[in-house]
Protein backbone atom coordinates (compact mmCIF):
# COMPACT_ATOMS: atom_id res chain seq x y z
CA UNK A 1 0.00 0.00 0.00
CA UNK A 2 1.71 3.24 -0.92
CA UNK A 3 1.35 6.00 0.69
CA UNK A 4 -1.07 8.85 -0.24
CA UNK A 5 1.50 11.12 -1.40
CA UNK A 6 3.06 9.34 -3.48
CA UNK A 7 2.36 9.89 -7.00
CA UNK A 8 -1.55 8.93 -8.20
CA UNK A 9 -2.86 7.89 -11.33
CA UNK A 10 -6.49 9.36 -10.05
CA UNK A 11 -8.92 9.62 -7.25
CA UNK A 12 -12.20 7.91 -6.80
CA UNK A 13 -15.23 9.83 -5.57
CA UNK A 14 -18.95 8.40 -4.57
CA UNK A 15 -21.15 10.67 -6.53
CA UNK A 16 -23.79 12.12 -3.48
CA UNK A 17 -27.37 10.80 -4.53
CA UNK A 18 -31.03 11.34 -3.12
CA UNK A 19 -31.35 7.21 -3.22
CA UNK A 20 -30.21 6.59 1.00
CA UNK A 21 -30.66 10.35 2.34
CA UNK A 22 -33.67 12.28 0.74
CA UNK A 23 -31.67 15.95 0.08
CA UNK A 24 -28.55 14.95 0.00
CA UNK A 25 -27.27 15.70 -3.57
CA UNK A 26 -28.24 19.50 -3.59
CA UNK A 27 -26.54 19.76 -0.38
CA UNK A 28 -23.40 18.70 -1.29
CA UNK A 29 -23.04 18.54 -4.87
CA UNK A 30 -21.52 21.98 -5.16
CA UNK A 31 -18.31 20.64 -2.50
CA UNK A 32 -18.29 17.36 -4.72
CA UNK A 33 -17.78 20.19 -8.06
CA UNK A 34 -15.32 22.46 -6.12
CA UNK A 35 -13.20 18.81 -5.05
CA UNK A 36 -13.21 17.68 -8.89
CA UNK A 37 -12.16 21.55 -10.13
CA UNK A 38 -9.31 20.90 -7.71
CA UNK A 39 -7.87 17.48 -8.57
CA UNK A 40 -8.82 17.32 -12.25
CA UNK A 41 -5.93 19.43 -12.97
CA UNK A 42 -3.28 17.09 -11.99
CA UNK A 43 -4.80 13.93 -11.93
CA UNK A 44 -8.05 11.63 -13.71
CA UNK A 45 -11.09 12.14 -11.13
CA UNK A 46 -13.15 8.61 -11.54
CA UNK A 47 -16.40 9.78 -10.43
CA UNK A 48 -18.76 6.40 -9.58
CA UNK A 49 -22.73 7.35 -10.16
CA UNK A 50 -26.14 4.97 -9.60
CA UNK A 51 -27.56 5.21 -12.90
CA UNK A 52 -27.20 6.55 -16.95
CA UNK A 53 -29.76 9.52 -15.51
CA UNK A 54 -27.22 10.57 -12.96
CA UNK A 55 -24.46 10.17 -15.21
CA UNK A 56 -25.74 12.15 -17.82
CA UNK A 57 -26.56 14.72 -14.85
CA UNK A 58 -22.64 15.43 -14.01
CA UNK A 59 -21.75 14.87 -17.38
CA UNK A 60 -23.81 17.84 -18.10
CA UNK A 61 -22.41 19.84 -14.95
CA UNK A 62 -18.57 19.02 -15.65
CA UNK A 63 -19.40 20.92 -19.17
CA UNK A 64 -21.68 24.13 -17.96
CA UNK A 65 -18.56 24.48 -15.35
CA UNK A 66 -15.72 24.02 -18.50
CA UNK A 67 -14.20 21.03 -17.11
CA UNK A 68 -11.19 19.09 -18.90
CA UNK A 69 -13.32 15.97 -19.33
CA UNK A 70 -10.54 14.24 -20.65
CA UNK A 71 -9.17 13.94 -16.84
CA UNK A 72 -12.82 12.73 -16.09
CA UNK A 73 -14.38 9.46 -15.75
CA UNK A 74 -17.42 8.98 -14.74
CA UNK A 75 -19.06 5.11 -14.16
CA UNK A 76 -22.01 4.03 -13.34
CA UNK A 77 -21.98 1.54 -9.91
CA UNK A 78 -24.61 1.67 -7.35
CA UNK A 79 -24.09 3.42 -3.88
CA UNK A 80 -25.90 4.13 -0.54
CA UNK A 81 -23.50 6.68 0.32
CA UNK A 82 -20.49 9.04 -0.89
CA UNK A 83 -17.77 7.51 2.18
CA UNK A 84 -15.39 6.60 -0.96
CA UNK A 85 -12.89 6.18 1.63
CA UNK A 86 -14.36 3.73 3.94
CA UNK A 87 -15.90 1.66 0.76
CA UNK A 88 -13.82 1.60 -1.38
CA UNK A 89 -11.03 -0.51 -2.44
CA UNK A 90 -7.63 -0.02 -0.86
CA UNK A 91 -5.26 0.11 -4.05
CA UNK A 92 -1.54 -1.87 -4.01
CA UNK A 93 1.14 -1.77 -6.32
CA UNK A 94 3.23 -4.92 -6.36
CA UNK A 95 7.18 -4.63 -7.18
CA UNK A 96 6.64 -5.41 -11.29
CA UNK A 97 4.16 -1.87 -10.73
CA UNK A 98 1.08 -4.07 -11.35
CA UNK A 99 -1.96 -2.45 -9.72
CA UNK A 100 -4.22 -4.54 -7.46
CA UNK A 101 -7.37 -3.67 -5.52
CA UNK A 102 -8.32 -5.03 -1.94
CA UNK A 103 -12.36 -5.70 -0.12
CA UNK A 104 -12.33 -4.87 3.08
CA UNK A 105 -16.01 -6.11 3.94
CA UNK A 106 -17.38 -2.97 4.77
CA UNK A 107 -20.28 -3.32 7.01
CA UNK A 108 -21.75 0.35 7.41
CA UNK A 109 -19.17 1.04 10.43
CA UNK A 110 -20.60 -2.00 12.40
CA UNK A 111 -23.96 -2.42 11.09
CA UNK A 112 -24.79 1.53 11.74
CA UNK A 113 -26.03 2.22 8.08
CA UNK A 114 -27.19 0.48 5.33
CA UNK A 115 -24.54 -1.07 2.95
CA UNK A 116 -26.14 -3.39 0.54
CA UNK A 117 -24.67 -1.63 -2.08
CA UNK A 118 -21.48 0.04 -1.02
CA UNK A 119 -20.51 -3.48 0.14
CA UNK A 120 -19.76 -4.44 -3.72
CA UNK A 121 -17.98 -1.19 -4.38
CA UNK A 122 -14.60 -2.97 -4.02
CA UNK A 123 -15.14 -5.41 -6.60
CA UNK A 124 -17.11 -3.45 -8.80
CA UNK A 125 -14.18 -0.89 -8.99
CA UNK A 126 -11.61 -3.77 -9.58
CA UNK A 127 -13.96 -5.11 -12.39
CA UNK A 128 -14.27 -1.36 -14.23
CA UNK A 129 -10.37 -1.09 -14.20
CA UNK A 130 -9.82 -5.03 -14.77
CA UNK A 131 -7.59 -5.43 -12.00
CA UNK A 132 -7.26 -8.46 -9.29
CA UNK A 133 -9.34 -8.19 -6.42
CA UNK A 134 -8.42 -9.42 -2.87
CA UNK A 135 -10.36 -9.98 -0.17
CA UNK A 136 -9.53 -9.66 3.01
CA UNK A 137 -11.03 -12.39 6.11
CA UNK A 138 -11.24 -9.31 8.23
CA UNK A 139 -13.69 -6.05 8.18
CA UNK A 140 -11.95 -2.80 8.31
CA UNK A 141 -12.75 0.78 6.52
CA UNK A 142 -10.23 2.97 4.75
CA UNK A 143 -10.42 6.00 7.15
CA UNK A 144 -9.20 3.17 9.94
CA UNK A 145 -5.51 2.58 8.45
CA UNK A 146 -2.66 5.16 7.71
CA UNK A 147 0.52 3.89 6.20
CA UNK A 148 4.29 5.81 5.96
CA UNK A 149 4.52 3.63 2.10
CA UNK A 150 7.87 2.01 4.22
CA UNK A 151 6.00 -0.79 5.45
CA UNK A 152 4.33 0.96 9.03
CA UNK A 153 0.22 1.31 9.80
CA UNK A 154 -1.17 3.55 11.91
CA UNK A 155 -4.53 3.13 13.23
CA UNK A 156 -6.61 3.10 16.71
CA UNK A 157 -7.74 -0.19 17.69
CA UNK A 158 -10.99 1.40 18.32
CA UNK A 159 -11.98 0.81 14.39
CA UNK A 160 -10.82 -2.53 14.28
CA UNK A 161 -10.10 -4.42 17.18
CA UNK A 162 -13.78 -3.93 17.93
CA UNK A 163 -16.81 -6.50 18.05
CA UNK A 164 -19.21 -4.82 15.56
CA UNK A 165 -16.56 -5.48 13.15
CA UNK A 166 -14.46 -8.48 13.74
CA UNK A 167 -15.62 -10.05 16.31
CA UNK A 168 -13.72 -12.64 18.58
CA UNK A 169 -10.73 -12.13 16.06
CA UNK A 170 -7.89 -10.99 18.43
CA UNK A 171 -5.41 -8.38 17.71
CA UNK A 172 -2.44 -10.89 17.08
CA UNK A 173 -4.76 -12.18 13.99
CA UNK A 174 -6.07 -8.54 12.41
CA UNK A 175 -2.19 -7.90 12.26
CA UNK A 176 -1.95 -11.35 10.53
CA UNK A 177 -4.04 -10.08 7.70
CA UNK A 178 -3.03 -6.85 7.66
CA UNK A 179 0.75 -7.59 7.02
CA UNK A 180 -0.17 -10.60 4.71
CA UNK A 181 -2.70 -8.02 2.51
CA UNK A 182 -1.11 -4.96 2.97
CA UNK A 183 2.82 -5.64 3.06
CA UNK A 184 2.61 -4.11 6.74
CA UNK A 185 5.56 -5.22 9.04
CA UNK A 186 5.23 -2.62 11.61
CA UNK A 187 2.18 -1.56 13.55
CA UNK A 188 1.47 1.84 15.65
CA UNK A 189 -2.09 1.31 17.34
CA UNK A 190 -3.60 4.17 19.11
CA UNK A 191 -6.38 3.38 21.23
CA UNK A 192 -9.17 5.34 19.88
CA UNK A 193 -12.80 5.74 21.45
CA UNK A 194 -15.57 2.49 20.65
CA UNK A 195 -18.91 4.46 20.46
CA UNK A 196 -17.44 7.78 19.52
CA UNK A 197 -18.79 9.25 16.77
CA UNK A 198 -20.04 6.82 13.84
CA UNK A 199 -16.74 5.80 13.19
CA UNK A 200 -15.90 4.28 16.66
CA UNK A 201 -12.77 7.37 16.20
CA UNK A 202 -11.02 6.44 12.80
CA UNK A 203 -7.54 7.20 12.68
CA UNK A 204 -7.61 9.93 9.33
CA UNK A 205 -9.07 12.25 11.70
CA UNK A 206 -6.39 11.89 14.78
CA UNK A 207 -3.27 11.14 13.03
CA UNK A 208 -1.62 11.27 9.93
CA UNK A 209 1.44 10.65 8.02
CA UNK A 210 3.60 13.02 6.02
CA UNK A 211 6.70 11.41 5.31
CA UNK A 212 8.31 8.06 6.71
CA UNK A 213 8.98 9.43 10.21
CA UNK A 214 7.00 12.51 10.61
CA UNK A 215 2.89 12.69 11.75
CA UNK A 216 0.68 15.53 12.11
CA UNK A 217 -1.86 14.49 15.04
CA UNK A 218 -5.76 16.44 15.85
CA UNK A 219 -4.78 18.52 19.25
CA UNK A 220 -6.67 21.46 20.97
CA UNK A 221 -5.04 23.10 24.72
CA UNK A 222 -8.67 23.12 25.75
CA UNK A 223 -9.89 20.35 28.02
CA UNK A 224 -12.85 20.73 28.26
CA UNK A 225 -13.25 19.83 24.61
CA UNK A 226 -14.57 16.96 24.24
CA UNK A 227 -12.32 15.05 22.40
CA UNK A 228 -9.50 16.33 24.65
CA UNK A 229 -9.04 12.71 26.30
CA UNK A 230 -8.65 10.80 23.68
CA UNK A 231 -5.94 13.15 22.10
CA UNK A 232 -4.23 13.58 25.17
CA UNK A 233 -3.99 9.18 25.37
CA UNK A 234 -3.05 9.64 21.29
CA UNK A 235 0.21 12.12 21.67
CA UNK A 236 1.31 9.93 24.90
CA UNK A 237 1.30 6.15 22.84
CA UNK A 238 2.89 8.62 19.61
CA UNK A 239 5.43 9.56 21.49
CA UNK A 240 6.21 5.74 22.50
CA UNK A 241 6.18 5.17 19.39
CA UNK A 242 8.89 4.00 16.36
CA UNK A 243 8.52 3.45 13.02
CA UNK A 244 9.43 -0.09 11.20
CA UNK A 245 13.22 1.20 10.85
CA UNK A 246 13.18 1.68 14.87
CA UNK A 247 13.36 5.74 14.09
CA UNK A 248 11.24 8.04 17.12
CA UNK A 249 8.21 9.53 15.12
CA UNK A 250 7.92 13.93 14.72
CA UNK A 251 5.41 14.92 16.29
CA UNK A 252 3.68 17.92 14.58
CA UNK A 253 0.23 19.41 16.29
CA UNK A 254 -2.64 20.43 14.21
CA UNK A 255 -5.34 22.31 15.92
CA UNK A 256 -8.98 21.44 15.73
CA UNK A 257 -11.64 24.38 15.32
CA UNK A 258 -11.60 26.99 17.71
CA UNK A 259 -15.45 26.93 17.64
CA UNK A 260 -17.26 23.59 18.22
CA UNK A 261 -19.04 22.59 15.16
CA UNK A 262 -22.47 21.03 15.64
CA UNK A 263 -25.00 19.22 13.44
CA UNK A 264 -28.59 19.79 12.97
CA UNK A 265 -29.09 16.69 10.44
CA UNK A 266 -31.18 13.94 13.14
CA UNK A 267 -31.48 16.69 16.12
CA UNK A 268 -34.35 16.74 18.47
CA UNK A 269 -37.18 19.11 16.65
CA UNK A 270 -38.84 18.37 20.00
CA UNK A 271 -38.65 21.10 22.87
CA UNK A 272 -35.70 21.79 24.18
CA UNK A 273 -33.94 21.63 21.23
CA UNK A 274 -30.74 20.04 21.11
CA UNK A 275 -27.33 20.39 18.75
CA UNK A 276 -26.17 16.99 18.14
CA UNK A 277 -21.87 18.03 18.61
CA UNK A 278 -20.19 16.99 15.31
CA UNK A 279 -16.38 17.06 14.76
CA UNK A 280 -13.99 19.80 13.32
CA UNK A 281 -11.11 18.48 12.52
CA UNK A 282 -8.39 19.61 9.57
CA UNK A 283 -6.24 16.35 10.10
CA UNK A 284 -8.70 14.56 7.48
CA UNK A 285 -7.07 16.36 4.58
CA UNK A 286 -6.62 14.59 1.07
CA UNK A 287 -3.38 14.06 -0.35
CA UNK A 288 -3.06 14.46 -4.11
CA UNK A 289 -0.90 15.25 -6.83
CA UNK A 290 0.46 18.63 -6.72
CA UNK A 291 -2.32 19.43 -4.20
CA UNK A 292 -4.05 18.74 -0.78
CA UNK A 293 -7.54 19.06 0.13
CA UNK A 294 -8.03 20.60 3.08
CA UNK A 295 -11.33 20.61 5.24
CA UNK A 296 -12.20 24.27 6.33
CA UNK A 297 -15.03 25.46 8.68
CA UNK A 298 -14.96 29.66 8.09
CA UNK A 299 -13.22 29.38 11.70
CA UNK A 300 -10.52 31.32 13.27
CA UNK A 301 -7.93 28.19 13.34
CA UNK A 302 -8.66 27.60 9.58
CA UNK A 303 -5.64 29.36 8.06
CA UNK A 304 -3.21 28.20 11.08
CA UNK A 305 -4.35 24.74 10.46
CA UNK A 306 -3.61 25.22 6.44
CA UNK A 307 -0.58 26.71 7.77
CA UNK A 308 0.84 24.08 9.63
CA UNK A 309 -0.27 21.32 6.36
CA UNK A 310 1.32 23.66 3.87
CA UNK A 311 4.69 23.67 5.63
CA UNK A 312 4.70 19.95 5.44
CA UNK A 313 3.93 20.24 1.82
CA UNK A 314 5.69 22.84 -0.11
CA UNK A 315 5.36 21.70 -3.58
CA UNK A 316 1.88 21.16 -3.31
CA UNK A 317 -0.94 23.91 -3.72
CA UNK A 318 -3.46 23.94 -0.11
CA UNK A 319 -7.19 24.04 -1.26
CA UNK A 320 -9.81 24.52 1.22
CA UNK A 321 -12.99 22.82 1.02
CA UNK A 322 -15.98 23.89 2.88
CA UNK A 323 -16.62 20.84 5.00
CA UNK A 324 -19.55 22.16 7.54
CA UNK A 325 -22.24 19.76 5.57
CA UNK A 326 -19.55 16.73 5.14
CA UNK A 327 -18.66 16.66 9.21
CA UNK A 328 -22.91 16.87 10.32
CA UNK A 329 -23.01 13.54 8.20
CA UNK A 330 -20.10 12.44 9.86
CA UNK A 331 -16.71 13.02 8.11
CA UNK A 332 -14.87 15.19 5.29
CA UNK A 333 -12.37 15.51 2.79
CA UNK A 334 -10.20 12.50 3.54
CA UNK A 335 -13.43 10.04 4.22
CA UNK A 336 -14.57 10.67 0.50
CA UNK A 337 -12.13 10.62 -1.35
CA UNK A 338 -9.63 7.37 -2.56
CA UNK A 339 -6.50 7.40 -4.53
CA UNK A 340 -5.25 5.07 -7.01
CA UNK A 341 -1.68 4.62 -7.47
CA UNK A 342 0.04 5.56 -10.47
CA UNK A 343 2.13 2.23 -12.26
Amino acid sequence: MPAEWERHEGTWLQWPHDDTHEGQQMRLEHLWLAMTQALHEHETVHIVVPDEQRQEHVHEEMAYYGFDRGNIDIRILPTNDVWARDSGPIFLVNDRGELAATDWNFNGWGERYPYDLDRKVPAGIANLLSVCLFTAPITLEGGGVEVNGRGTLLATLSSIVNPNRNPGKPREEIERVLRQYLSIKHFIWLTGAIGVGDTDLHVDGAARFVDESTVLYSWTDDESHPRYPYFKQHLHELEMAVTESGKSLTLVPVPVTEARVYATIGASTVAPFRLVPSLGLYANYYVANNVVLVPVYGDANDARAKAVIAEHFPERRIVGILAHMMAELGGMIHCVTQQQPAV
